[in-house]
């Protein structure tokens, strides 16, 4: 089996706690749940959350952004949640890996409005669009894995 790099872009500030700035208990729990499920396919993925030790360790923009855009131009696809309210830094990753050509899976909330240059990039590039219910959830998780799954045998 072909190891793939996925870019998991996620928001990340808005799923902080205030108080003590770390990414909130439920949403850290469901990324050690898709960290967990990626490696068991025996892939690798970039995750801002993880590399800054779940805002413990918080990168300002001369970091991240270099890191961030190297990891979007080396992965195989992305797997994105745009955030409801959306994320600013998700959707500049969409615009960078909309003008790289890379292959994207974005899971919108039923719902939810999203901007139409979000909802028209598969103008650009090769994207599909799945509806999930909520972030986070047992029911997104298994849709990611199934979609996962799917680029896996797609790019045997």
């Amino acid at each position: 089996m072909k190891e793939l790099y996925i870019f998991l872009a996620f928001p990340f500030a808005g799923l902080c706690n205030t108080e003590i700035g770390e990414v909130d208990h439920q949403y850290r729990e469901f990324f050690e749940k898709l960290k967990a499920g990626v490696k068991e396919r025996g892939h690798r993925y970039f995750l801002a959350h993880e590399r800054e030790d779940w805002g413990a360790e918080y990168k300002g923009p001369e970091e991240c952004v270099p890191v961030d855009y190297e990891g979007v131009k080396d992965c195989d696809f992305l797997i994105v949640v745009p955030g409801n309210p959306i994320s600013g830094g998700v959707h500049v990753e969409l615009g960078w890996a909309s003008a790289m050509k890379k292959d994207m899976h974005i899971f919108i909330e039923e719902g939810a409005k999203y901007s139409p240059v979000v909802m028209g990039l598969k103008s650009l590039t090769n994207v599909e669009y799945h509806k999930t219910t909520q972030f986070p959830s047992d029911e997104l998780l298994k849709a990611i894995f199934e979609t996962i799954d799917k680029e896996t045998e797609l790019r045997k």
